[in-house]
């Protein structure tokens, strides 16, 4: 499967209307420097990195399965683990497809989840569980991070800026050891500015319950790392679209094919 513009196109249409549309097309390439005050599915719109998630992830389709989202659509209570929430797009998107989803969002900014936690309803508040850690290979180093803007999408842990912090890292077994008891997860979505290789080699236990995962890359290091390490997993790619490589689970699909109904 590829990505389908024009099915993408129409869909954002009739979701958030010519109107809105025709501003993202309009902004599509030039800086954002204003903004909707309200849209359809996402609410209040205070932040312009909401514009330039929704930008890249709904209107240009880099996130969108159509197979994969009547999956979560259909899933009675999906479980899904969002790896760099950001300002929550993404997270309002899986409550969107199915109000009871639960959503794990992990960010090694906490002002992420402040954020995320803010615009969410108070029932989507009550399926959302928040994890603030740098992901990574193995847990507990103390990783000294710097940035200008903790919303900032492209933040990571090899950033120079004017703050800095630290964070704890921690590995994805490790994160969800404790709260996620579920044998499956139906969907891992993975954009963490560089890290995602790495993070995957912390991920052993946790992968052999994911049946698809969905990786934006930022390098090739990452890229090649991820997709070497995941198809030996058992893993193999369903589909590719420039930065984006969805990811299913063939061995678990075929298990969950053949278990009693």
């Amino acid at each position: 499967m590829y990505y389908n513009k024009i099915f993408t196109l129409l869909d954002f249409w009739k979701r958030f209307n010519l109107r809105n549309l025709l501003y993202f097309l309009f902004t599509k390439n030039q800086e954002v420097r204003s903004w909707p005050s309200f849209l359809p599915i996402f609410g209040k719109i205070t932040n312009k990195e909401e514009i330039i998630n929704i930008r890249d992830n709904i209107l240009q389709g880099s996130l969108r399965d159509q197979l994969i989202e009547k999956e979560i659509k259909r899933t009675k209570n999906p479980i899904i683990v969002d790896c760099g929430i950001n300002v929550g797009v993404t997270v309002r998107w899986w409550f969107y497809l199915n109000p009871k989803s639960i959503v794990y969002g992990i960010d090694m900014m906490c002002e992420a989840h402040e954020f995320t936690i803010n615009v969410l309803t108070e029932d989507f508040k009550k399926s959302y569980i928040p994890i603030t850690v740098a992901l990574a290979s193995d847990s507990s180093q103390i990783i000294k991070i710097q940035f200008d803007m903790p919303l900032f999408g492209g933040n990571n842990v090899k950033s120079i800026g004017e703050h800095e912090r630290t964070v704890r890292s921690a590995t994805l077994d490790e994160c969800l050891s404790k709260d996620c008891t579920s044998n499956k997860i139906d969907l891992l979505k993975v954009d963490i500015e560089g890290s995602a290789a790495d993070m995957f080699r912390g991920a052993k236990q946790t992968l052999k319950k994911i049946k698809y995962i969905f990786l934006e890359w930022h390098d090739d290091n990452e890229r090649d790392g991820s997709v070497e390490f995941l198809q030996k997993a058992g893993f193999f790619i369903r589909k590719r679209y420039k930065r984006h490589i969805w990811f299913e689970n063939h061995l678990k699909n075929e298990l969950d094919k053949i278990k009693p109904q």
